[in-house]
């Protein structure tokens, strides 16, 4: 029972997940593989979503078995394929678009605030319907069905690295084990605490912050026409944190990171990089992530923006007025979750994952 109830505790969010090398190594060689091929096939387009997909898997996993964690990373790569193919169905359509962002950002918030793991997930379904909408034209054709299959390939070959990484790594920094009848009972009292939730004002403010930034973003991006509005909103995504009682000094830190992620990238692409050079970068970063995510939050999103702006950078040539709308934009969504959704909320009490 004593087990039980610290498994539920870190499932809800209270407590920080050790260092797992089996991420790191899932990270570095997911991305940085998925890119190779992509080079070596002559399709950039496949290999960054591939890369994408085998990032949504790379830390997607917590559990001690190898069955387990081949559910979980299964769960990571279904939940991210069907946001990447659903934004590309929603991508191009103005206001229609705008609306349909909010709405399924509201939705994933709101499923968020079942445990630590779910919001992570949520955060992840938003980052990557968000990055499905910029590649989307708004209706079926073949392409609506070859992007999320580019994606899927990618999180399944990240999925083969996470389990091989898995087995053949030490298991020490791990979770505690738990039995299938206690793992069971462990998510009814997290669903059963989750629903009570919202019975209270509380269990709504996540969701509401979300869709006050998430639409201020939309409309700022549609009304003044900008060419890259999306990452107005996939900086939202990044930045906003769950648990306001912190949030502000947080999303401050994460903000910072944010934008200096931006002038970092900024000043790495100032000279075009080898396809070599694009590789290492990515692989750097992904094999950093899980390194910081649960211990600097700015310096995770310091790597994360790099990242980012390198990969949709991939193939395409890099001016001084491209990387100025992407700090641009940055400091623009970074504004709209400190103020939004974090500074006018401050005075609230609020429990919820964080």
């Amino acid at each position: 029972m004593d087990q039980d109830k610290e498994v539920l505790s870190k499932r809800a969010g209270g407590a920080e997940r050790k260092f797992d090398l089996s991420h790191t190594v899932a990270g570095l060689v997911g991305m940085a593989g998925s890119l190779v091929l992509g080079y070596y096939f002559n399709n950039l387009i496949f290999g960054l979503l591939a890369s994408f997909g085998a990032m949504v898997v790379s830390g997607a996993a917590s559990g001690e078995t190898i069955r387990q964690r081949t559910i979980e990373l299964t769960r990571a790569m279904i939940a991210g394929t069907s946001a990447v193919f659903m934004g590309t169905l929603i991508g191009g359509l103005g206001w229609l678009t705008g609306g349909c962002i909010v709405i399924i950002s509201m939705l994933a918030a709101l499923l968020g605030g079942m445990s630590r793991p779910a919001a992570i997930a949520s955060t992840q379904f938003m980052m990557f319907t968000i990055i499905g909408t910029s590649m989307g034209g708004g209706e079926l054709h073949p392409d609506s069905y070859k992007l999320p299959l580019y994606f899927a390939t990618g999180s399944m070959f990240g999925l083969i690295v996470a389990l091989i990484a898995t087995f053949l790594l030490p298991a020490a920094s791990r979770r505690i084990v738990t039995s299938p009848a206690s793992h069971r009972i462990i998510s009814q009292k997290l669903l059963k605490r989750w629903w009570h939730s919202l019975k209270h004002f509380s269990g709504w403010q996540f969701t509401l912050r979300v869709a006050l930034c998430m639409s201020a973003a939309e409309v700022i991006g549609i009304f003044f026409q900008l060419e890259k509005s999306y990452w107005i909103a996939l900086t939202v995504a990044i930045v906003l944190q769950r648990n306001v009682d912190s949030a502000l000094t947080r999303s401050v830190q994460r903000g910072i990171g944010t934008a200096a992620g931006v002038i970092l990238a900024g000043l790495l692409l100032v000279w075009t990089l080898p396809p070599w050079g694009d590789v290492l970068m990515v692989g750097i970063i992904a094999a950093l992530r899980p390194i910081f995510k649960n211990r600097n939050y700015a310096v995770y999103s310091m790597l994360m923006t790099p990242m980012m702006v390198v990969m949709f950078s991939i193939g395409r040539t890099v001016t001084g007025a491209l990387l100025l709308e992407r700090l641009l934009d940055t400091i623009i969504g970074c504004g709209l979750s400190i103020v939004l959704g974090c500074y006018i909320w401050s005075g609230k009490k609020v429990s919820g994952t964080k």
